[in-house]
């Protein structure tokens, strides 16, 4: 019952984020949408903030499962494609409230891990020093991100599918490089 009740109220604020901006929604109007009381919302949740939070949290930790299993960049990108696609106008609400920064730290940290999964699946059989693989995976991540806010900040709706595409092909590439100038050096050092 609790996970429903849970359910039904994220459920209800995704509806609503949807329709309208995040300083727009009440809880009164999260309670109403899935017919509870106030007090069963605040069991669950301090106030709206905390309900965005959990929710990005969700998402992440749903993303960081899947993304375990791909092999390339480009497929976990096209993972992300969904969400982002499904939820850009709800994403787009938070992005335009005062609550940015919850949005941009969401994006920060879902892709934090799936970067540095990336990276280091590309060089599995290459023995490099750790501040190296974080290194790539930050700059790699700074960049999809910065993508990303431009995407949700742009009015103009570049296709998704094909700017995904290009930054993962283009990171996939510039790791690639990357490998190959660590690879020379260490032969010109032996």
């Amino acid at each position: 019952m609790a996970n429903f009740t849970k359910k039904a109220i994220i459920d209800a604020f995704v509806k609503l984020l949807n329709e309208k901006t995040l300083a727009k929604i009440t809880v009164t109007e999260i309670i109403t949408t899935c017919e509870i009381s106030r007090n069963t919302f605040y069991y669950y949740f301090e106030d709206i903030y905390n309900l965005v939070d959990y929710l990005f949290n969700t998402e992440i930790e749903k993303l960081q499962e899947i993304t375990m299993t791909s092999e390339s960049l480009s497929d976990e990108c096209e993972l992300v494609l969904d969400f982002l696609k499904n939820n850009r106008t709800a994403l787009k609400h938070i992005y335009d409230s005062a609550n940015r920064d919850q949005l941009e730290r969401y994006l920060f940290k879902a892709l934090d891990q799936t970067m540095l999964n990336f990276v280091k699946h590309c060089f599995k059989d290459i023995d490099i020093p750790q501040d190296d693989l974080h290194f790539l995976a930050r700059y790699h991540k700074y960049a999809l991100v910065g993508f990303l806010i431009n995407w949700l900040a742009d009015d103009d709706d570049e296709e998704l599918e094909s700017l995904l595409k290009r930054i993962s092909l283009l990171t996939e590439e510039s790791i690639r490089n990357y490998i190959e100038k660590l690879l020379e050096i260490s032969r010109q050092k032996e």
